[in-house]
């Protein structure tokens, strides 16, 4: 039974809205569906907690605005299949949108995390490339904008350390996972030409520096390789870096130094973040708390 395409139906023949508003909810409920596959799950067989398990792995990538059409559109998916008697409980009655409108830092999961990790890299240019970039991201927290400047001179392999320029010319010297460092030796001698000190890093299939928009448009690719159905910036690779590792009980003073935030203001959203998933972990963990 094709439930979207019955909502589909319903919103345009009973509800009257438009083809675009119709196709904006169809793609909203079809993107849920994607992430229950994910873990074996039927939106048929979605309970309420299921679904905010789902809203509250998109809620740090969306905007409000965009959270709140998200639920509307959830919650008339659910409410035409229990009037139609597809399902026998409407598990979004108690759903509630978000009060305020604004974002919070965008992390992905450590599974999704995993998945770009460890996905099978080919083992040509373009393969050992995009490995070492989303390696570098996760690895260092560094902003794209500092990882496309990124020169061989910039890394002491033997160290395994990169030297970074940041915001206001300021340099910080950041520690680099064995693993990241051997993704990047190993494209460099992949890379025909370019091994002198000055060169720059991270290039696109031309030889010529690459773009933001380009690190976009690798990520994206892998994103889909992967089965991660939710739009993926480099950005958030560098939320990642910093929830998970505060997550893990990082100084928030060392982590401010690791992202170069002139300010531990900036980084302190990062504890709300976290604040957040202990309290997640506390209250489906703890008997006492059903």
């Amino acid at each position: 039974m094709d439930t979207i395409k019955i909502f589909r139906d319903f919103l345009l023949h009973e509800k009257r809205y438009s083809v675009k508003t119709a196709e904006s909810y169809c793609l909203d409920i079809e993107l849920m569906r994607r992430y229950f596959t994910e873990i074996g799950i039927d939106l048929t067989e979605a309970d309420k907690d299921d679904i905010k398990d789902y809203l509250g792995a998109i809620y740090s990538e969306v905007k409000a605005s965009s959270l709140r059409r998200k639920i509307v559109a959830i919650r008339q998916f659910y409410l035409l299949l229990h009037k139609r008697r597809i399902v026998e409980d409407n598990p979004t009655l108690t759903l509630t949108g978000p009060k305020k409108d604004g974002t919070l830092p965008g992390a992905l999961t450590r599974e999704e995390m995993t998945k770009l990790i460890e996905y099978n890299y080919p083992q040509n240019l373009k393969g050992l490339r995009d490995r070492a970039i989303i390696e570098m991201l996760y690895s260092s927290g560094v902003r794209v904008g500092e990882l496309i400047s990124l020169k061989i001179r910039d890394m002491d392999f033997r160290e395994k350390t990169v030297n970074v320029l940041g915001k206001g010319k300021k340099e910080r010297l950041l520690p680099v996972t064995s693993q990241a460092v051997e993704s990047i030796e190993n494209y460099l001698l992949k890379r025909p030409g370019g091994k002198e000190k000055d060169s720059i890093i991270f290039c696109n299939l031309k030889g010529q520096q690459l773009t933001e928009r380009g690190v976009q448009y690798i990520i994206d690719t892998l994103a889909r390789n992967c089965g991660i159905y939710r739009k993926i910036t480099p950005h958030m690779l560098r939320h990642s870096f910093a929830t998970h590792f505060l997550e893990n009980g990082m100084n928030l003073r060392y982590l401010q130094h690791l992202l170069g935030h002139s300010n531990l203001s900036t980084t302190e959203i990062y504890t709300n973040l976290s604040i957040e998933h202990l309290e997640k972990v506390y209250r489906k963990a703890h008997p006492g708390s059903k």
